[in-house]
């Protein structure tokens, strides 16, 4: 019992012991270290502040600009349908894709033995109607003599009849030759009505002659319209895209022939942002870029569309373009920048003065890192800024009243360093000036 006594005093000692060694051990490195530590150096001037080019940030009055994409199409381009059921009887050699062809160039012909066997069996049909309709003119000419010839013979009749009537008053005629006379008469009478009976025919049967030849004429119309449709020619001038048909081929109405666009009056349907409704109008300028480096084409906009993208949130206007210089075709997707019409006073800063949405600002020769809000770019020279660079940003809110700000934000500057500023554009004591 006393040993074991013996035994934790002994433990408890030697705990003591080491816990006492670790802790000085650790005081006397953490003494070591702050000794040893590196000093802050002072951020006052004097002649360590270094020379820092900076830029009074220009208020300029800018046009908002809104920047979207779009696909180029034709004004002029049209796919022609075949307009009869036929096939492809001959193409020209040099009718391909990428032709430039004018209008009425011919494009393909197409078979016409059907529609011309059509006219031969029509004209026949009115050649018949011709005859039947020269037939009824004879008729009705002969039925006038005949008329003439029949009320002459009723006249006859009727005067030998008074004259009968006459003798037999007086006895010299029996009753049997008055009424033979009267039999003469009567059939005279009926010579007459029958006569005027096929005179009142020959007008209707005139009208359906007729009204059978107009009937004829309008489907010879038809047949030698569908003759000239088996001619396929180019509608306007343009080149042909595609060439749709071979020779041999059996076509339908309405099956495609070949496409033809016209190059030189182009369309581009821009979308851009839907909350620039109402800010932009027909007549407001556009800046078309094939790519980032290629010049831009300079348009303005034809016409906004009434109805927004709820999908994409964005409105589409639609920019004419002269296309004959050749620098922009069909099919072809770019970007485009519409420039409103209002300029408003606004702050611009070089593009590289903005690192994470902030600039360095300079306030009594200090820096002073403030938030910054870009609205748009501008692709140009800033005239009057002293500096070459084409990369400039309009800024939502102005920057105070002649403020600095350090060009080339990449550099790293602490919060509240004293710096020599030299100003782009402004002459230095050690003759340094502009950019």
């Amino acid at each position: 019992m006393t040993q074991l006594r013996r035994n934790l005093a002994v433990s408890i000692v030697t705990r003591v012991v080491v816990c006492g060694v670790v802790l000085g051990i650790g005081i006397l490195v953490s003494a070591v270290l702050t000794a040893t530590g590196p000093t802050a150096a002072r951020v006052e001037g004097g002649v360590a502040a270094p020379k820092i080019r900076v830029l009074r940030a220009p208020m300029i009055p800018v046009a908002r600009r809104w920047t979207g994409y779009g696909t180029i199409r034709s004004l002029d381009t049209a796919t022609i349908p075949s307009e009869v059921v036929s096939t492809v009887e001959s193409i020209p050699g040099d009718i391909e894709a990428g032709v430039a062809v004018e209008a009425g160039r011919l494009i393909a012909e197409l078979r016409p033995f059907d529609f011309l066997e059509q006219l031969s069996v029509i004209d026949e049909q009115l050649s018949e109607v011709a005859a039947e309709i020269d037939r009824l003119r004879t008729e009705s000419e002969i039925l006038v003599r005949r008329r003439e010839i029949a009320e002459r013979e009723l006249e006859i009749a009727a005067e030998d009849l008074d004259r009968v009537r006459s003798a037999a008053e007086r006895g010299a005629a029996v009753d049997r030759e008055v009424d033979s006379v009267e039999q003469r008469l009567l059939a005279a009478r009926r010579a007459v009505v029958g006569l005027d009976e096929l005179a009142s025919l020959l007008p209707v049967r005139r009208a359906a002659a007729d009204a059978r030849r107009d009937g004829l004429l309008a489907s010879r119309r038809l047949a030698s319209e569908q003759v000239d449709r088996c001619t396929i020619v180019a509608p306007f001038d343009g080149v042909i895209s595609d060439l749709l048909v071979g020779v041999g081929e059996q076509v339908a109405v309405g099956s495609p022939v070949a496409r033809i666009v016209g190059p030189d009056r182009l369309e581009l349907v821009l979308r851009i942002p839907a909350s620039c409704r109402g800010r932009v109008k027909p007549g407001d300028r556009v800046v078309v870029r094939r790519t980032v480096t290629a010049d831009p084409i300079e348009a303005v906009i034809a016409r906004v569309s009434p109805v927004d993208d709820a999908s994409t949130r964005t409105m589409t206007v639609y920019v004419e373009i002269d296309g004959r210089d050749g620098r922009i075709v069909p099919g072809l997707f770019v970007s485009g920048t519409v420039h409103e019409g209002v300029r408003e006073i606004r702050s611009v800063v070089p593009r590289r003065s903005i690192r994470h949405q902030r600039v360095l600002l300079v306030e009594d020769d200090r820096v002073r890192s403030v938030p910054v809000q870009p609205l748009f770019g501008i692709d140009e020279r800033v005239a009057g800024s002293g500096l070459d660079d084409r990369q400039w940003m309009v800024l939502a809110d102005p920057l105070p009243d002649d403020a600095s700000i350090v060009i080339d934000a990449s550099r790293s500057l602490p919060q509240g360093i004293r710096i020599d500023p030299r100003i782009v554009g402004e002459s230095t004591d050690d003759g340094e000036s502009g950019p």
